[in-house]
C-alpha cells in the first residue's frame, strides 16, 4: 500500500497538535482561577473557554480524519 506524501502526514498531525493546544487553552480558562489582570473574567471567561474546546474538539477531530482518510 502506497503512503500519502510526508507534509500531507505533518499538516494533519499539525492541525491535531493544535487542536490540542486550543482544548489545553479552553481548559486553562475554564477550570483555573489566575486571571493575571489580562484574562476576561465572569461570564466571557466560561464562555470564550467553551468557544475553544469546541474548536479544539473540531480541530483535532478533523486532523485525525484527515491523517486517518490519507494513511489508512
Amino acid at each position: 500500500m502506497k503512503r500519502k506524501p510526508l507534509h500531507q502526514q505533518i499538516s494533519a498531525m499539525l492541525s491535531m497538535a493544535i487542536g490540542l493546544a486550543y482544548l489545553g487553552g479552553g481548559l486553562f480558562l475554564v477550570a483555573s482561577s489566575a486571571t493575571f489582570g489580562m484574562l476576561p473574567s465572569g461570564l466571557v471567561r466560561y464562555l470564550f473557554g467553551g468557544m475553544l474546546i469546541v474548536y479544539g474538539g473540531y480541530r483535532f477531530y478533523r486532523g485525525y480524519d484527515h491523517y486517518k482518510s490519507k494513511n489508512g
